[in-house]
């Protein structure tokens, strides 16, 4: 009998879809099922999923309109019939002995949630998710644990069937952020978490091309899904702290540790990446800023601030000009091949160090090929072909200049780590080429399966 249904939403995910179903099939173990939800894909998407459920019997194949992501998962509960369900992204990998893992884990210990590892890889990105393997090394963690609200990877989750069942939970109709807020009420209603340390997840960042989806960007809908959602978490802290103390008064330890989160989580998700942020937006996310920071108390405050000391804070700046006036480094930008300078300019604006400005040639910028999202952005300044260089370091607006002359996307840590390392002006070029060759590195021999601390 089937223990663990795997829902797996996809649209327009022929890119990615085939290598997740194909580490469902190489699983050491057979009982469980496979729900497929088609979102409504115009792509080869529903050919690939219609396939595997034809040649393999536990697979099946869901269609519905276009609705979102949150709609699809919703869906996949209806059909789930097993015992525990875990949801998996299109690209997402479980290792092979990974559904064996969650079973030997939920027979041991009786778990509601079993909870693994992540994995996250991609061009510009590639590491553990430090939360989730702080949590998958506790055999059993209790329902307070600080890291728990950390843990916001659904995909690193089986979970117990009876939580859909039981409370009605379903994800809400949300731009984002909708996973942490399930996750949050299933541990606050005293589920059982056990961590599972062979229980790893491969989570597939999608290709530096693709750029930002969706849920990554720092919309106004977005920093309005992270709201709502932060809200409804610190109540249920609040509420739980209540229940188990009689009182609150918001300096417990607990909450001051759940409010640092939410000032870093709006800073890692929104302010780092600055350049694509309206003005709406950068309001809304002030507003966060102060609500927050006012709850934290003086010290736990100036230990964010030492955490976070390249990027100026308390300051935030809202006015894009202003943070355009004032870069810590200029970009000289001369390369001419397309295939080149898009996955170069695409991670330099992933970057989690957004004070930079960018000087390009004009025929560059003129190029049909130049992305429109990024002709718009603030702190790039156009000039002639002629002497460019010359007049790019006349013009720069800081003595920190990197002149980039090869097209390999950086990993998305070089700025910040350039920034924090505080070095005089003129070795900025040489801290920048070294940050650049050594994560570089690092990337190469992950890739290569050597265990880096």
């Amino acid at each position: 009998m089937n223990r663990l249904s795997v829902i797996i939403p996809v649209y327009n995910g022929e890119k990615y879809i085939e290598k997740t179903l194909e580490s469902m099939v190489t699983q050491t173990v057979e009982n469980f099922e496979v729900i497929i939800v088609d979102d409504g894909s115009t792509d080869g998407t529903a050919d690939i999923c219609k396939k595997y459920c034809d040649e393999y019997n536990d697979f099946f194949y869901v269609y519905q309109e276009h609705k979102g992501v949150y709609a699809a998962r919703n869906a996949g509960i209806e059909k789930a019939k097993c015992e525990y369900i875990l949801f998996l992204d299109c690209g997402d990998l479980l290792t092979d002995g990974t559904i064996e893992a969650i079973f030997a884990c939920s027979d041991e210990l009786d778990a509601d949630v079993v909870t693994g590892r992540c994995w996250r890889n991609g061009d510009i990105e590639y590491e553990y998710d430090k939360p989730l393997d702080i949590i998958a090394t506790m055999p059993v963690v209790e329902n307070m644990e600080t890291w728990l609200f950390k843990n916001r990877e659904l995909g690193a989750k089986a979970i117990r069937k009876k939580y859909f069942d039981l409370y009605d939970f379903r994800f809400l109709d949300l731009s984002a952020y909708g996973e942490w807020l399930l996750l949050m009420q299933i541990v606050m209603k005293d589920a059982k978490i056990c961590g599972c340390p062979d229980f790893i997840l491969e989570k597939t960042v999608k290709h530096i091309e693709d750029g930002f989806s969706q849920f990554e960007l720092p919309s106004y809908e977005n920093i309005k899904s992270a709201s709502y959602v932060i809200s409804e978490i610190y109540e249920m802290g609040k509420a739980a702290i209540i229940d188990r103390t009689g009182t609150f008064d918001g300096d417990e330890a607990y909450v001051q540790e759940l409010i640092c989160y939410i000032y870093q989580f709006y800073l890692d998700n929104f302010y780092r990446k600055y350049w694509y942020m309206d003005e709406p937006s950068l309001l809304l996310m002030k507003e966060e800023f102060e609500k927050y920071a006012q709850l934290i108390r003086p010290e736990k405050f100036k230990k964010l601030q030492e955490n976070n000391s390249d990027i100026r804070l308390p300051y935030i700046y809202i006015d894009k000009k202003e943070a355009a006036n004032e870069p810590e480094f200029a970009i000289f930008f001369d390369l001419t091949k397309d295939e080149e300078y898009l996955p170069f300019l695409r991670s330099l604006y992933a970057q989690t160090y957004p004070f930079f400005e960018v000087m390009i040639t004009e025929s560059r910028f003129n190029s049909p090929a130049f992305p429109d999202e990024f002709r718009k952005m603030e702190n790039i300044t156009v000039l002639p072909d002629k002497n460019f260089h010359t007049n790019a370091r006349k013009q720069a607006k800081t003595g920190k200049c990197f002149e980039v002359r090869s097209g390999e996307p950086l990993d998305m840590r070089v700025l910040r780590e350039t920034a924090l390392s505080k070095g005089p002006v003129f070795t900025a070029q040489y801290v920048f080429t070294q940050k650049r060759k050594t994560l570089g590195i690092r990337k190469n021999l992950k890739d290569k399966g050597l265990n880096l601390n």
